[in-house]
């Protein structure tokens, strides 16, 4: 086994403020550290050239060995992605919740897109969960699940 534990998950954001607004403000993600990255190493590890990239950090209350960088291109700008729900090479970051509708209305009524209203599932061996789909500023999928007791 080459992989040893789960570090991070990455998500480019076009505007750091407003994202920043959306996962500590709003989903209540706790920032760890911020910095910005410029030089050769982060342009050969991007592949592109004249890098320059904003980082912050978050972490869930319950989960702070996994980090979720925010991650904003200075130079050269990113083109926004299509890429949807079911697409090849689409991903989505799951946050789980405690009383899912009420998160649910409380996010709906700030404002926030979402896929569908919350749905249940049995998944036998993990129980009954209720999830849902919805979108950041930026259109990226993000899931809420709550877990049956």
């Amino acid at each position: 086994m080459v992989a040893i534990k789960l570090d991070h998950v990455a998500i480019t954001v076009r505007d750091m403020k407003r994202s920043l607004r959306f996962y500590r403000d709003r989903l209540g993600l706790r920032e760890q550290s911020r910095h910005d990255l410029e030089g050769p190493g982060i342009s050969r590890m991007a592949g592109k050239d004249r890098v320059r990239m904003r980082v912050v950090r978050l972490i869930c209350p319950k989960t702070p060995g996994v980090q979720i960088d925010l991650q904003q291109y200075l130079a050269p700008k990113g083109r926004q992605s299509d890429s949807r729900l079911g697409d090849v090479a689409n991903s989505h970051l799951c946050l789980e919740v405690k009383d899912l509708p009420r998160v649910y209305k409380k996010l709906r009524a700030a404002g926030v897109r979402f896929v569908s209203a919350p749905v249940e599932f049995d998944l036998e061996a993990e129980g009954k969960i209720r999830c849902v789909f919805f979108l950041d500023p930026d259109g990226y999928v993000l899931e809420l699940t709550e877990y049956g007791k």
